[in-house]
């Protein structure tokens, strides 16, 4: 219970930082307000915080695995971007939009969460739902998907979580 309890204010402080950040620092009645907003979102959610165990300390490996996926999810990022911004661009979208249902590549709910959510925020792509075994991922193109199974961040995703020793 200690440990829900710490996990429960750690959140709460962080959420307040970040309004405070996003207020730019206004007026003390709006700290209040700030502060019971956060409160009440943990309240909300505490039963969805990441707990301690969930989290395994980073080896010096993993922490250079961790930024060069970054550094090759950047790359991504950058390159669909600029496509994406082509295809709405275009007086004639020519896209052909489908659902596809790949093989999981993460054991860990954490690096499932962690890694269905860069597919999404890469444009072009969208993790619509995962599970232990699949991840279901609607593209834009058909070629958006081959690009996801061929990105080196699936390459190191799936290397990441060999080495880690709560897999």
């Amino acid at each position: 219970m200690k440990g829900r309890l710490k996990s429960i204010v750690v959140m709460t402080i962080l959420l307040f930082i970040f309004w405070l950040i996003m207020a730019e620092f206004a007026s003390i009645s709006e700290w209040w307000v700030g502060l019971l907003a956060s409160l009440l979102v943990v309240a909300f959610l505490r039963n969805a915080l990441i707990e301690k165990e969930d989290l395994s300390p980073l080896r010096l490996f993993q922490g250079k695995l961790l930024f060069l996926f970054f550094i090759y999810w950047l790359k991504d990022l950058w390159v669909a971007n600029v496509e994406v911004a082509k295809i709405v661009l275009r007086k004639k979208m020519d896209i052909d939009p489908q659902f596809y249902t790949l093989k999981q590549p993460l054991k860990r709910p954490i690096n499932q969460a962690f890694f269905a959510n860069s597919i999404t925020l890469t444009p072009g792509t969208l993790t619509v739902d995962y599970d232990d075994e699949t991840l279901l991922v609607h593209g834009l193109l058909p070629h958006h998907i081959e690009d996801l199974k061929n990105a080196k961040t699936w390459h190191l995703v799936s290397v990441l979580e060999k080495e880690d020793p709560h897999a």
